[in-house]
């Protein structure tokens, strides 16, 4: 039997002072077009998943983060060539709450764990985002 491939993504959970940080995803995006998420990106050839969070971090929000530790991970179709996926998020801290929007993403939203509910967020990252935030 032959082994799968798999892409690997990060997903990080970015908080600051009792907040979360989402971002609504360009229309053209190829996976999840004009939905709420938490940053996330893929893990470059020769790149550890914490490097990769680092990086993602900064590329999409400018933002410095401390990558604290991984909460969870899952599998998952990417896109509409459902694309095989492994995603590791991450518990991260930004230094404050300036974020500058790149090209991936319309607006930003720095959000409680009530108001992520109401982002139309998978239930596994509402998951994350209430451990982060220390509520279950």
């Amino acid at each position: 039997m032959a082994s799968a491939k798999f892409i690997v993504v990060v997903s990080l959970v970015i908080e600051h002072e009792g907040a979360v940080l989402l971002g609504r995803r360009e229309p053209g995006s190829e996976h999840a077009p004009g939905t709420w998420d938490v940053i996330s990106g893929r893990v470059d050839a020769g790149e550890s998943p914490h490097e990769a969070a680092q990086r993602e971090g900064y590329e999409e929000t400018g933002l410095h983060v401390d990558v604290l530790a991984p909460i969870d991970t899952f599998h998952f179709l990417r896109g509409p060539s459902r694309e095989e996926a492994i995603g590791i998020t991450f518990h991260c801290r930004a230094h404050d709450r300036n974020a500058k929007l790149s090209k991936e993403h319309t607006e930003f939203a720095w959000v409680t764990a009530e108001q992520a509910r109401t982002k139309g967020l998978p239930k596994g990252l509402l998951r994350c985002i209430g451990t982060v935030l220390g509520q279950r």
